[in-house]
């Protein structure tokens, strides 16, 4: 009874609405959380949700989680990996209901930290192996093999996801949306979660997330009506965009794009500080248009910036070092050694388009030195020769270019900790430190500030001395919209890309004035002068849908700017009326739903 009247109230919200368009360059490999980046892919696509998250001002907040308390067991005196556990006490939110209207309780949490941690080599990166146990029907008891002082911003790391399985072995979810169609490596169909805690699912619009298999590509699908978001495009791409009349809107990103060495390939430390040192930061950011040149791994707005170094690239320096290794220009002016010439496989993915840009540039830095380069362009489909597991798995890669959220929870020791520890779930480096480990484990034992950015400069230090990567730049990014879509606002990365606050804008209207009517009255704003007017799956070629740009239901009141040719008494309303049979219906069918769910 509850299913049928679930499924008739989804219907009732759907029913009116043509599905917002999100395009994009990457999608989730699969529903299963404990399949490597699987839930940052499904929270970014506003499936799973977290016990914390990092909200737009970059603060940890409490998300499925209420709060999370230490109970005993963080002492200087304990050393991570010995017996004594660290321990945790974790509240949930009451009333936080799975997107089947299960009750989100403490048992099933439990259930879900324990499978991640052991399934997971990502949940294992700040905490180990932890114990969860149910304490009461909200409470969670958290025991880690490594302590931490900082469990909400462990806890908000994209791997833990929310979820349960349902007799049929489903994952289930807790986010915005529910997944109604999933094809692998080419589109997820959503709909609007009737059970999320918010209450709004009958404001939100049905989503349509189609996989471009790049950044250009999603530039095409864009300017021809196919996509309302596009997520995110290629510099390259923007002048024929905005020329078309298209919004573009460009934020500021917590990624890092940069370069990690494979120690094995690469065991010569001159030869990575070589390449280091040849590489023009400054150069880079300007072909991409935005970001600023760094070598740090973290953000200049972080207290855990570190900027060593010049960021212009110095030819005549890696020349020299490469002399130092044994490299020297043959006849043919390649850097030969032992009758073997220095070449390099140069790896980028196409879901970045940043990387792409720069790939090309670095590898004509590269070849003026003498090296030999190859510049490889991963695929994400499992069939393809040059499928970026293969790649990583098999290390034929010599610099794997990334892009990466070095502070994804407002803290460096996951980030630190899973790159660049010995056993580091993404130590594609292969770099084996014990002053690395040493300083990483004094890290997530440090409870004062101070001492935490002193211990994170002494890792990153060591880190950039054994040459085991090259930061280069961070990025700026932009995001195309449709009209229907113009109030949308990106932040978090690519970490929330659709959010419990993603809703169709408002109608517009350059009527400059509105008779009042009988009952209740729209909402009004006038714009008086205003300004004028910025880890990961594939999938196949776009499905042929188009949007039609009819809004749907906005729970506000936007605040776009207009250009000067626009009407500068422009009224914005709320879109009420056409929906509003339907949003009855459907409130009617979810008061039942509710019911049925408590009942049956």
């Amino acid at each position: 009874m509850k299913y049928l009247v679930g499924a008739l109230a989804a219907a009732s919200v759907a029913a009116d609405d043509n599905p917002v368009v999100v395009g994009q360059t990457f999608l989730a490999r699969s529903q299963d959380p404990t399949d490597g980046s699987a839930p940052w892919a499904l929270t970014s696509h506003g499936v799973a949700e977290k016990l914390f998250t990092v909200n737009e001002k970059d603060e940890i907040v409490p998300q499925v989680a209420a709060s999370v308390n230490k109970v005993d067991g963080l002492s200087f005196e304990v050393q991570p990996g010995e017996d004594t556990p660290v321990v945790w006490d974790l509240k949930l939110k009451p009333g936080y209901k799975f997107s089947d209207g299960t009750e989100v309780n403490a048992e099933r949490v439990a259930n879900a930290l324990m499978e991640l941690n052991k399934e997971n080599d990502n949940a294992k990166s700040s905490l180990g192996t932890i114990v969860a146990t149910p304490r009461d029907n909200l409470t969670v008891r958290i025991e880690s093999e490594i302590q931490t002082h900082i469990m909400d911003a462990v806890l908000a790391e994209w791997v833990f996801a929310v979820y349960y399985k349902d007799a049929d072995e489903n994952f289930v979810y807790t986010g915005p949306y529910l997944i109604e169609h999933f094809v692998v490596d080419d589109e997820i169909d959503l709909r609007p979660n009737p059970n999320y805690i918010d209450g709004k699912s009958l404001e939100r619009p049905l989503i349509h997330v189609r996989k471009y298999p790049d950044g250009t590509a999603l530039a095409e699908g864009l300017e021809k009506g196919e996509v309302d978001v596009a997520f995110h495009l290629p510099i390259d791409t923007l002048p024929s965009l905005r020329e078309a009349g298209i919004r573009v809107k460009r934020f500021e990103v917590g990624y890092h794009y940069m370069m990690l060495y494979n120690l094995d390939s690469l065991p010569d430390m001159n030869v990575r500080r070589a390449i280091d040192v040849a590489i023009d930061r400054s150069a880079l950011a300007q072909a991409l248009a935005g970001g600023d040149p760094t070598r740090s791994l973290f953000p200049e707005y972080s207290p855990y910036h570190n900027e060593a170094g010049e960021n212009y690239g110095e030819m005549e320096q890696a020349a020299a070092l490469l002399d130092e290794a044994g490299y020297t220009l043959n006849s043919n002016g390649k850097r030969e050694k032992d009758g073997e010439v220095l070449s390099i496989n140069l790896v980028a993915y196409p879901h970045r388009p940043g990387l792409g840009i720069m790939q090309p540039l670095i590898a004509e830095s590269l070849r003026d030195l003498g090296i030999e380069v190859k510049e490889t362009l991963m695929s994400f489909s499992w069939s393809d020769t040059n499928y970026f597991q293969d790649i990583i798995d098999g290390r034929t890669f010599d610099i794997l270019m990334l892009a990466q959220h070095t502070l994804p929870a407002g803290d460096p020791l996951w980030f630190l900790s899973t790159y660049f520890g010995t056993d580091g779930a993404n130590n594609h480096a292969n770099l084996s430190s014990d002053a690395i480990d040493c300083h990483l484990a004094e890290l997530s034992l440090a409870e004062d500030m101070d001492e935490r950015v002193a211990l994170t400069t002494k890792a990153h230090n060591e880190i950039l001395k054994e040459v085991a990567v090259s930061n280069l730049v961070t990025p700026e990014w932009h995001v195309g919209l449709s009209e229907r879509m113009a109030d949308y606002k990106p932040w978090g990365s690519d970490y929330y890309v659709i959010r419990p606050d993603l809703f169709v804008s408002a109608i517009k209207t350059d009527a400059p004035t509105l008779e009042p009517s009988e009952g209740p009255s729209p909402s009004v704003t006038m714009a008086k002068n205003p300004p004028s007017g910025s880890p990961h799956s594939p999938t196949k070629s776009p499905s042929t849908s188009k949007p039609t740009a009819m809004p749907t239901a906005s729970p506000s009141i936007s605040s776009q700017s207009v250009t000067d040719n626009e009407n500068p008494a422009e009224i914005e309303l709320d879109y009420q009326s056409s929906a509003s049979s339907r949003q009855v219906v459907g409130l009617l069918l979810l008061a039942l739903y509710a019911l049925a769910s408590n009942t049956v």
